[in-house]
């Protein structure tokens, strides 16, 4: 005889116990995978980017900037410079700068001698378009608008004048200047010549002019040092040395009348120091 024993379950009963294992293990997993996920997603947020790195503008606003290339920048496009600082600015490599030439205006206007055009400055003319960037008559040069000359000799401007820079103006009074000697010379030093080379441009530039010089009188003077013979000879060199440098320099041989009074006008009297003597020795040039 057979002894048969029977599971207080069915087949059934294992294939529905099966069924809600496997669910809650299903369950299970899901749970874990959205555990982990928001996980994952809160270490993210609470360890982002050090700035000045970013993955995103929001990355940027505590400085008011924009990610550019993984980098916060002051600005990503032109807009950017134009909302926080002006028209004039425009966005490149990440920083507002300042066009260069830019104007608009009255806002933003173009340096003396320049133009605007196209919102750029420029020259102020061209010679092709005279005559539409200059007034009329004006000529173009070197980019500026030029107005006629005034004159281009004496003889166009008004008695009493000269033509100086295409300008008629009135000739400057000549105050001549005084040149000095080495000790027992007669010889035009260097800085002499320079004095004696502003006297005749003076001469020179009241030529034709109510304000004309008429005579130039050139007188020698000495120290007190040495004879009063001698030293009205030597007094003579220097003026004569005088009157042939103005000579050469353009004033006519006519004009000029060249004496010596040696040692009797002195400048310092009882002259003691070397600094005292030069003084004394000089060429004075008048004009009359």
């Amino acid at each position: 005889m057979r002894l048969i024993v029977r599971s207080p379950y069915s087949h059934d009963d294992d294939a529905n116990r099966t069924e809600k294992e496997a669910g809650m293990n299903g369950w299970t997993r899901a749970t874990l995978l959205t555990m982990a996920a928001g996980l994952v997603a809160l270490l993210a947020t609470g360890c982002g980017p050090s700035y000045p790195e970013c993955h995103e503008d929001g990355d940027c606003a505590e400085k008011k900037q924009f990610c550019l290339n993984g980098k916060c920048a002051q600005c990503r496009d032109d807009s950017h410079c134009f909302n926080s600082l002006d028209e004039s600015y425009i966005c490149t490599g990440g920083s507002c700068n300042r066009i260069v030439g830019y104007c608009n205006p009255p806002a933003f206007t173009c340096p003396a001698g320049q133009k605007c055009r196209d919102k750029r400055c420029g020259p102020e003319c061209f010679p092709e378009t005279v005559a539409e960037d200059c007034p009329a008559t004006y000529t173009c040069e070197n980019g500026r608008c030029k107005a006629p000359p005034d004159c281009l000799s004496d003889a166009d401007c008004p008695p009493g004048q000269v033509c100086k820079n295409e300008k008629c103006i009135t000739p400057p009074v000549c105050q001549p200047r005084e040149i000095y000697f080495d000790f027992d010379e007669a010889e035009i030093t260097t800085s002499a010549k320079s004095a004696l080379e502003e006297n005749a441009k003076c001469f020179t530039e009241r030529k034709g002019s109510t304000n004309e010089v008429k005579k130039v009188l050139v007188t020698g003077h000495c120290d007190d040092r040495g004879t009063d013979e001698y030293n009205m000879r030597l007094g003579q060199r220097r003026a004569d040395a005088t009157d042939k440098l103005l000579r050469k320099l353009g004033v006519e041989k006519g004009k000029i009348k060249a004496n010596s009074k040696g040692e009797m006008d002195l400048v310092v009297p009882n002259a003691r120091t070397e600094d005292e003597h030069a003084r004394n020795r000089r060429a004075v040039t008048k004009y009359e």
